[in-house]
């Protein structure tokens, strides 16, 4: 052994050797990289390269706690009980459900998890198996983190419940898919990526934010994000699409996507579509509210003519979650982020901020509320006001969720935490009214599903 250890080896066979580990790794970083853009180019390939590469990281979460969805440590959190506790007591109301998404940092994948309001108990629970769903996926875009898109990684962003019990869902960046009440597929789009919110318009189609593959607009970077709003349907036919860049450029506000020196890749990023539900004094059927993370707007847009209706800049900072309150006020989840270069942060606390139409004004709620449980959500954040006066706040930041009653107190509040300790993200959930809840319920209870 000794003499083979300290033979000599001959010049060339050594600069041959290194020239062929050359090719070797310029081949496989290629097909790394070729099977985030498209598996399809080369499949069996692609799949080997990118298993390999994905050894270090597949040992590390079997040896050790799996950090991807983590969320950054706060100390008051601390103190708080795991799961759903009432710091103000059990209270009547509000009567219906949350459909509540988080990743279940115990079982090591997401959940979705539909909770009887106000006693905060899960009648029905789903775990989606993303390595069966996602296994035909023919594109995989450019624009995706699909090295996640697995049972162990993949998050149920923003579900939406049919009343058979349906899902339609999707990650950040992803395919959409519709799953019956067993979790098995029905539909999958894949030729577009979906991101953020999914919400219902009056006609039953779904709104939801997507990036152009192919831009639209010339003499761009291939790395730039042009959002899209797309609508749809319940059978998973997209119906519409338009690019958001260009809704700005076309009613004259290309000033604020790229002058001189403030490109950015991702200059809109859409977080939100809100679909109008009926004719008000300020808005029509068919509208759309958009929110815009990244240029700290919110818009008003009517698809049928191509027109922005209203828009609005501010004060509000980095917001999501734009919601309809009546006939001439929205709320806004105001995150409050800055990025001034060296870092990101939220400066204070987050806020709900309510503009009113009917008298240009801007006021908040919660205040107190926000600024005692020291809620700085520095991305995503959800805001629903219940019909009886209550409202729910998801902290997706913290994952923690709050049921705030109408005198201003805490009635339920949720923190994620698994057995070993660890927070995890949540994954923005919604309320169901009573009504559709309990109908989705009856359907969830006869249906047969295979364990």
């Amino acid at each position: 052994m000794e003499k083979f250890l300290f033979s000599k080896i001959e010049t060339w066979l050594v600069i041959a050797l290194m020239l062929v580990g050359a090719v070797f790794s310029i081949g496989f970083g290629y097909l790394v990289l070729d099977s985030g853009r498209d598996p399809a180019n080369h499949p069996l390939a692609s799949s080997v390269a990118r298993t390999i590469a994905e050894v270090p990281d597949t040992l590390r979460r079997l040896v050790g706690k799996d950090t991807v969805l983590l969320t950054q440590p706060d100390p008051i959190l601390d103190s708080k009980p795991t799961g759903w506790s009432f710091p103000a007591g059990r209270s009547s109301g509000p009567s219906g459900y949350l459909l509540l998404s988080r990743y279940d940092g115990t079982a090591r994948r997401h959940a979705i998890e539909l909770v009887s309001l106000p006693d905060m108990k899960m009648q029905h629970r789903w775990m989606l198996d993303t390595d069966t769903l996602l296994r035909d996926v023919r594109h995989v875009s450019r624009f995706s983190d699909s090295q996640n898109w697995n049972r162990a990684h993949f998050r149920q962003i923003h579900p939406w419940m049919a009343a058979n019990g349906d899902l339609v869902v999707k990650d950040h960046y992803s395919p959409l898919e519709r799953v019956d009440a067993c979790g098995k597929p029905r539909w999958l789009i894949d030729s577009h990526i979906f991101h953020h919110s999914t919400e219902r318009d009056a006609d039953g189609n779904l709104w939801i934010p997507s990036l152009a593959e192919k831009h639209t607009i010339a003499r761009v970077k291939d790395s730039f994000r042009e959002d899209t709003i797309a609508k749809v349907s319940p059978e998973g036919k997209i119906l519409y699409t338009h690019s958001v860049p260009q809704i700005l450029m076309r009613n004259g506000y290309t000033n604020w996507l790229f002058a001189t020196e403030m490109y950015s890749d991702d200059p809109t990023h859409l977080n939100d579509i809100e679909p109008v539900l009926s004719d008000g004094p300020h808005w029509k059927k068919g509208d759309v509210f958009l929110s815009l993370r990244n240029i700290s707007t919110i818009m008003l847009y009517r698809p049928s003519t191509g027109q922005i209706v209203w828009m609005k800049r501010g004060p509000w900072m980095s917001q999501h979650d734009v919601d309809i309150l009546d006939d001439h006020r929205i709320s806004i989840y105001d995150n409050q982020g800055q990025d001034r270069g060296k870092m990101y942060f939220v400066d204070g606390h987050s806020s709900i901020k309510v503009y009113d139409f009917a008298n240009d004004t801007v006021t908040t709620r919660h205040d107190d509320v926000m600024k005692a449980q020291a809620i700085r959500t520095t991305t995503a954040g959800l805001y629903t006001a219940l019909p009886d006066g209550h409202a729910l706040i998801e902290d997706v930041t913290n994952a923690r969720m709050l049921l705030v009653r109408p005198d201003g107190r805490i009635g339920a509040e949720y923190v994620n935490r698994a057995a070993d300790g660890s927070i995890y993200h949540l994954g923005w959930s919604r309320f169901i009214s009573k009504a559709d809840g309990d109908r989705a319920l009856g359907v969830l209870a006869k249906a047969k599903c295979a364990a």
